[in-house]
């Protein structure tokens, strides 16, 4: 394995940062909650091996922990080999295992992709920033899609948590088991 650090005296190249981008671009699509951001991770160099992908190495400003990709932006994982030829191996991982190794659940604002668009019961639309008013088609919507009976919603208490189910429990046609078989 050789080493490649990016030189001080040129300027950052795109082809350098083509990995991140990938990998970023991955994450999105696989609904990683994490966002990988560019402008928070520094290149630290390349890991040139023979016969086999280079690995670039990605290091987060805020975690500390390093996140390893090929030109592909495949994410890979580094083990130390303390008693092997080299001074470890790199092995293919998913984005998600990567991302989480990188730190980034820790320092990153999560996104989530999931979330339920909130129900429209006939209520004018709210007031948005700088007097802008909503697009007219949107207006037309809300005004048909009012229902024909009235939903009273109490909007005095906060939304509550979901919470994870317990071990055990059952949830439609699936039994969830914590750690193995369920006795009985």
């Amino acid at each position: 394995m050789d080493l490649w650090y990016p030189p001080d005296d040129q300027p950052p190249l795109l082809e350098w940062w083509t990995p991140l981008l990938l990998a970023s671009a991955t994450a999105r699509r696989e609904h990683v909650p994490w966002p990988i951001h560019l402008d928070e991770f520094s290149l630290q160099g390349r890991v040139q091996r023979d016969g086999r992908p280079a690995i670039w190495v990605y290091r987060h400003h805020a975690s500390g922990e390093e996140l390893y990709l090929d030109d592909t932006g495949r994410p890979y994982k580094f083990t130390r080999t303390p008693n092997g030829k080299s001074l470890g191996r790199f092995t293919a991982s998913d984005i998600r295992s990567a991302v989480h190794r990188a730190g980034l659940p820790r320092h990153v604002e999560p996104v989530w992709f999931d979330e339920p668009l909130a129900p429209s019961y006939g209520f004018s639309a709210p007031q948005l920033p700088f007097g802008d008013e909503p697009a007219p088609d949107r207006e037309r919507h809300v005004a048909h899609s009012t229902p024909e009976h009235r939903t009273v919603v109490d909007t005095t208490s906060p939304p509550r948590p979901r919470r994870r189910p317990r071990p055990g429990a059952r949830r439609g046609h699936l039994t969830l088991i914590h750690g193995g078989r369920q006795a009985g």
